[in-house]
């Protein structure tokens, strides 16, 4: 007796241009296993192939600026924390224009100072002889003299104040360019590919690493066009791994979207009639699975 689970797996493999001998009600076979969904008494209305990805993929890291790795902090199959430092490029020259930096804004503060502690003075003196001037007490040629040495020191205390600013300024683009020789994660994760060792060459064009993120993770489904108005988002699904009819299920999963676009499948291909034609769908799973990013499974959808 062949179930409704085999009848849709079989038509699936049959519009991929697998061999009808595929479908074979024997002991074992992908038609012969029943889905979760079949077993619970649930309407399966569409079966498709996907893979499991991590939601926003993997995450390829790269210098700021070419270099050489002048010291290097992790290795493959490390977990990292977001900001951990992951290599260090050499730059004698930026950390030197660090320092340059920091001179010249402490000289440009001690400048400023100066003159700033000068003003109190020089009000006070002007206030002063413009009061005696009044009281007729003094000559109108000093209160003039001492109101022009108070613009003059205001003035030079307000370049002084400009001065510290573009100082400031030039140690923050020096601290940025020495920020950039060290490379840092993005993102909670573990690095599953290590493309640099200390003292290799890197280029900003190119991935030094690649960081799986501590994201959730997600299938990439392949719908068949037979199959495409059966699926909508906010579907229930069943998965299970491709490797192993007998395997058991991944967590129950529910659609969250389907592409307006058609596309080439990548997991199903005729030899004879060239890519199947499909529609990609994301599935999120209901908890965390125990499962590894790339691995193929098949999707059940019921109502």
């Amino acid at each position: 007796m062949i179930s409704r689970s085999q009848v849709l797996w079989c038509s699936l493999l049959l519009s991929a241009g697998i061999p009808l001998a595929a479908c074979q009600d024997s002991q074992g076979s992908p038609a012969a296993a029943a889905s979760p969904a079949a077993q619970s008494g649930a309407r399966e209305v569409a079966m498709a192939r996907g893979k499991v990805e991590v939601q926003g993929g993997l995450i390829e890291i790269s210098a700021a600026q070419e270099g050489v790795v002048q010291q290097l902090s992790v290795s493959e199959g490390q977990a990292v924390q977001r900001g951990q430092i992951l290599f260090r490029l050499a730059g004698e020259s930026a950390e030197a224009d660090v320092q340059v930096a920091e001179s010249e804004l402490r000289l440009a503060r001690a400048r400023q100072k100066a003159r700033t502690e000068r003003l109190p003075a020089l009000r006070l003196a002007a206030k002063r002889l413009d009061e005696a001037v009044r009281q007729g007490a003094a000559q109108a040629q000093r209160s003039d003299d001492a109101q022009q040495a108070l613009q003059e020191a205001e003035s030079d205390a307000a370049v002084a104040a400009a001065e510290v600013d573009v100082a400031q300024g030039h140690l923050r683009q020096a601290k940025v360019r020495l920020a950039q020789l060290e490379v840092r994660a993005p993102e909670n994760g573990t690095v599953v590919s290590l493309g640099v060792q200390q003292g290799s060459r890197v280029t900003a064009s190119g991935a030094a690493l690649v960081l799986l993120p501590q994201r959730p993770l997600i299938v990439r489904a392949e719908i068949n066009e037979t199959y495409l108005a059966a699926v909508h988002v906010g579907m229930r699904a069943s998965v299970v791994p491709d490797i192993d009819a007998n395997a058991a299920p991944l967590p129950a999963a529910r659609v969250v979207r389907v592409s307006p676009l058609y596309g080439n499948g990548r997991l199903q291909e005729d030899s004879q009639r060239g890519p199947v034609r499909v529609v990609e769908c994301i599935l999120e799973f209901e908890k965390a699975p125990q499962a590894r990013v790339g691995e193929n499974v098949r999707v059940s959808f019921h109502d």
